[in-house]
């Protein structure tokens, strides 16, 4: 490992910090930890539906199911993605909507808080029953490209970036596509380095069950990138790499077993800190899985011995070191409130490739039909809350209000969706976080199915501090993805963790890590990014809060 110290680039804090009293807000009494959100959807001009709700024999995918002949609309009725990044390279992150029904919609960042829909002028507004997006840079040539998964045709699609701002649709010739004479019922695109050879990679989630389409070979693919031979183009390694997932199914103890493939959300994080980055797959019917990398282009399926996978309808999922022990945890959404469903799982990692289910001492179980999830610091005090979305086309389920656990600092959390004002009851799906009007505070998008998105926009009541961190790779991959940011307010003070670029529902946040700094005012004492490709380590100290670090690879 190699270890260089020196000095920050900034990008200059331009929103400062929100304030205002709760009496001018509606809060009363103040939220806890002075931070609450506001749905400011129309004012930051987002005004689209998310697709349709459709029954059988209108379904996209009109296919019997298991427990309902002549009908498979979950593939649909489970869609509603969001991907936030920095498209058109203007420092402000944008957003791109899939949609199941109509064209995607591409929301460019104005920088005044606003967004203007720039789908078709950038060649993305594709109608082909999108389901999920990831953006990533994976050709190293300082721009985002685009993967978008579909439902009901027969291949997928990757859009690369022009550098002006256009793209074009390049899915076939690059490997990217999947193609086949099978239905695709796509669900969510992950980007990862799996392999450290500084080229993002992509795994491809999908829902598919044999009794609605067939016992055919799925298309939840693993994809690497060709690299410095052809940057950006990839091959199928999803049977050498060890990471076929489509007989799980028939080894797993269920009392509702369901032959079929059916991840949900794929994402790669290096949980046990040997660089290379594992691939977590929640996914449906008691078939979430943990494989660990073995550092030689194959995995190793580790679920069981891990004491993971516990979860019976593993759908949305998040990394993060919740408990501030400077390890990362994996926290699955799943269902409660059902006769014999236990609801979400969060496992903490405990070294030595071990977990423990640590969901009743966080308290974060009980979410109902659970989706998109995200770990967030939302009041800037130094340790990261949760927040979910969920809801389901069951009657039970039809209205389930979103959930929000407060971190009391050891990883004990407290649910305040009420008192933080996060008490959408659509049918969400992906839900991601964004700090839209550079701020320093945290938004939330939740995507509705049938129904508008919902932009939560953060406010503080508080004066606390906080930092953000951008890692522009150049040995590694671009993006920084797989970067390890660990950042302490003081000399003595305790380190906080983040991990860039894990995926969430159905796409994925803001490529940065954040910080909040609670009662410390001064510079931050020091900074840590570690590359897992190159083995750098740069240490910064004194950096300035209240603004965004950008830290450029370099030995």
């Amino acid at each position: 490992m190699t270890t260089t110290t020196g000095v920050a680039t900034t990008e200059p804090d331009t929103g400062a910090y929100t304030t205002g009293s709760s009496s001018e807000t509606g809060f009363d009494p103040p939220p806890p930890g002075g931070a609450y959100f506001l749905d400011v959807t129309a004012e930051v001009g987002i005004d689209h539906v998310q697709g349709e709700w459709n029954t059988s024999p209108d379904c996209i995918v009109d296919a019997p199911a298991v427990d309902k002949v002549g009908h498979f609309c979950t593939v649909e009725w489970q869609t509603g993605g969001v991907a936030a990044g920095d498209y058109d390279g203007d420092g402000r992150v944008d957003l791109f909507f899939p949609r199941v029904y109509g064209a995607n919609l591409l929301y460019r960042n104005n920088g005044d808080g606003t967004f203007s829909e720039r789908g078709a002028e950038a060649g993305l507004d594709l109608d082909a029953h999108s389901a999920g997006a990831a953006w990533g840079d994976i050709d190293n040539d300082g721009d985002l490209d685009l993967y978008v998964t579909a439902v009901g045709g027969t291949r997928h699609y990757l859009f690369i970036n022009d550098g002006a701002g256009g793209f074009s649709e390049q899915g076939e010739a690059r490997g990217a596509a999947l193609s086949s004479a099978d239905v695709h019922t796509g669900t969510t695109p992950s980007f990862g380095d799996y392999d450290l050879d500084g080229y993002l990679d992509v795994y491809v989630g999908e829902y598919r069950t044999h009794f609605a389409l067939g016992d055919t070979p799925s298309h939840s693919r693993l994809l690497r990138n060709l690299g410095a031979d052809a940057p950006g183009s990839f091959e199928d390694v999803t049977d050498a790499a060890g990471v076929n997932i489509d007989a799980v199914w028939k080894y797993v103890e269920t009392e509702f077993p369901i032959g079929g493939t059916l991840a949900l959300t794929p994402m790669f994080s290096d949980l046990d800190g040997d660089d290379y980055p594992e691939l977590l797959i929640a996914a449906d019917f008691s078939t979430s899985r943990l494989f660990w990398n073995n550092g030689d282009g194959t995995f190793t399926d580790g679920t069981l011995d891990a004491g993971v996978g516990t979860d019976e309808n593993g759908m949305g999922a998040a990394v993060g070191d919740f408990d501030n022990d400077a390890d990362l945890d994996w926290l699955v959404t799943s269902i409660s409130g059902v006769a014999g469903k236990t609801g979400n799982h969060l496992y903490r990692y405990e070294g030595a490739r071990l977990f423990s289910d640590a969901t009743d001492f966080a308290g974060v179980r009980e979410g109902d039909w659970g989706w998109g999830v995200a770990f967030l610091d939302h009041d800037l005090d130094g340790d990261l809350d949760v927040v979910m979305t969920n809801g389901w086309n069951a009657s039970n389920n039809l209205f389930d209000a979103m959930r929000f656990w407060d971190n009391a600092g050891d990883g004990a959390m407290v649910e305040i969706s009420a008192e933080v004002g996060t008490l959408d009851d659509g049918q969400g799906r992906g839900l991601v976080t964004l700090d839209h009007d550079a701020d320093g505070d945290l938004d939330i998008v939740v995507v509705n199915f049938a129904a508008s998105p919902i932009f939560y926009r953060n406010e503080q009541t508080t004066q606390r501090g906080w930092l953000e961190v951008q890692a522009v790779g150049t040995l590694s991959n671009r993006d920084g993805r797989g970067a390890r940011v660990t950042v302490r307010a003081t000399a003595d003070g305790p380190p906080q963790l983040r991990e860039i670029g894990s995926a969430s529902y159905m796409g994925h946040g803001e490529l940065t890590a954040h910080f909040g700094l609670k009662d410390h005012r001064g510079p931050v004492a020091e900074v840590r990014v570690y590359w897992p490709a190159s083995g750098i380590e740069q240490v910064l100290l004194d950096v300035p809060q209240g603004e965004r670090l950008v830290v450029t690879e370099s030995p």
